[in-house]
């Protein structure tokens, strides 16, 4: 074996396994098993050994909103390298009238020349002329898109159309994923919060309450259980959403769904932060601006409770850069003016690590599922990525639960100014990173160049088993 590693408890979604060595060779798990010999031994006592983390929900080196967001690939795969992830996959949004197969193109050589990890890309659904493209997607190597039922008259699609796609997606064996907002109402209220003069952070979270949320998960799974199709409701925020989950997925409804990081620590009350800056003192919590909003704390906690009990099935960031000053600053007069995204693909797997694992004793298995084998098998990386097994990919982690940190914007690794989770403490980390076999961090040191990533090429899912209706 070119490398062996020993000693590790080694983490899967089955089980932890004890005195097993992992072999490597030529970028594959090539062994699991007793005394192997290798060219290289790592000895990882007393360590956890995972697979790479996946996250599924990112937006980099995008322009959203009228901004392009801080990070591009490269400073957002370090910070994902330092958070424990080695595959990412990025929402690919084309400009107006553009064909989702120019779009595509361009994304991938954006990424191509700047990515540290692999890397793959969902496509944004905007016409329907797009659904004319979507066998050439699969082609391509895209097997999942994305649908936006908020954003009106900027991304949000009208139900027809919403339809329309889960069905050709269907066909396909194509993975819709869906922003379950009331796009429409929203927007009213946000035009009747201006007309108050009520503009500051808050606002945001009370003009999309979260039953807009639930109403509009339960208009989402109900075309998916008509269609009989695979639906995957994203970023999940409130307890009524999730009460709707549930629901659909008692009636056989073929869904999944996501949260992330924000909704399981933070809640509304974070827009009211008070900051130190002159001029800014009442507008600190529009770092916290996303969408969908932050929540109560039933929320919170009804989030956590998902994610025990294999409700939600996957945690991802949604990372999505804005500097406080200069770009969430446009919105100081106008709340519906902030650009609507925060970070989080550095912190994803500590976080929920450390609060999770070691605070609410969740299980090991259960963060490896959220955070790799599930996203796998949805997205169609099953059998590449994921997971500690023979024939995958050598994305691993060793990760060190001894390891001590307060996470802050002067030790992040992103390009951005703040960092949402100032502050916190953290026991547990990646001790060593390894992409295809390779070692692209080690004690906090990187070992990686440009062009390091690959563009991953993901059929339509073996996961997806929808009878015909």
């Amino acid at each position: 074996m070119e490398t062996v590693i020993k000693n590790a408890r080694v983490v899967t979604g089955d089980g932890i396994l004890e005195g097993i060595e992992v072999g490597i060779e030529n970028g594959k798990i090539a062994a699991l098993d007793k005394n192997l010999s290798g060219q290289k031994i790592i000895d990882a006592q007393g360590k956890y050994l995972i697979p790479g983390g996946i996250d599924v929900h990112t937006h980099l080196d995008t322009f959203f909103g009228g901004m392009q967001t801080a990070d591009d690939f490269t400073s957002g795969h370090l910070g994902a390298i330092a958070g424990g992830t080695t595959t990412h996959l990025n929402f690919c949004f084309p400009e107006r009238g553009q064909s989702l197969i120019e779009a595509l193109s361009y994304w991938i050589n954006k990424a191509h020349g700047d990515a540290l990890i692999d890397y793959g890309f969902h496509a944004v659904i905007q016409d329907e002329s797009h659904l004319q493209e979507l066998p050439q997607l699969i082609e391509m190597g895209i097997s999942s898109i994305k649908c936006f039922l908020a954003y009106k008259d900027k991304l949000q699609i009208n139900d027809e159309l919403f339809y329309k796609t889960v069905e050709k997606a269907k066909e396909l064996g194509i993975v819709t994923m869906v922003h379950a907002e009331n796009g429409t109402l929203i927007d009213y209220l946000v035009r009747k919060a201006m007309a108050h003069q009520w503009i500051s952070p808050l606002f945001h979270a009370k003009t999309r309450p979260p039953e807009f949320e639930a109403q509009s998960i339960h208009f989402a799974a109900t075309v998916a259980s008509v269609l009989r199709a695979p639906l995957y409701i994203v970023h999940l925020s409130s307890k009524q959403g999730l009460e709707e989950v549930i629901r659909a997925k008692r009636s056989g409804t073929f869904l999944w769904t996501e949260t992330c990081p924000q909704y399981l620590f933070f809640t509304e009350k974070d827009l009211q932060r008070k900051g130190k800056s002159a001029g800014l003192e009442d507008f600190e919590g529009a770092k916290w601006i996303c969408s969908p909003p932050l929540r109560k704390e039933e929320d919170r906690n009804a989030l956590w409770d998902g994610l025990f009990s294999g409700t939600i099935d996957v945690v991802s960031s949604d990372h999505c850069s804005f500097h406080f000053i200069g770009q969430k600053t446009r919105g100081l007069k106008d709340f519906s003016k902030i650009p609507s995204g925060v970070p989080g693909i550095e912190e994803r797997m500590i976080l929920l690590f450390y609060y999770g694992c070691m605070k609410r004793k969740l299980p090991l298995e259960r963060f490896v599922l959220l955070n790799s084998e599930l996203p796998a098998r949805i997205f169609g990386l099953d059998g590449i990525k994921g997971k500690i097994a023979v024939g995958y990919d050598a994305d691993v982690v060793i990760w060190d639960p001894q390891i001590k940190k307060t996470l802050s914007v002067h030790s992040h690794h992103i390009r951005l100014d703040y960092n949402l989770y100032e502050g916190f403490y953290i026991e547990g980390g990646p001790e060593m990173v390894m992409l295809r076999g390779q070692i692209i961090y080690n004690n906090g040191q990187f070992y990686v160049k440009k062009a390091n990533g690959q563009f991953l090429f993901r059929s339509p899912p073996s996961i997806l088993n929808c009878p015909t209706p």
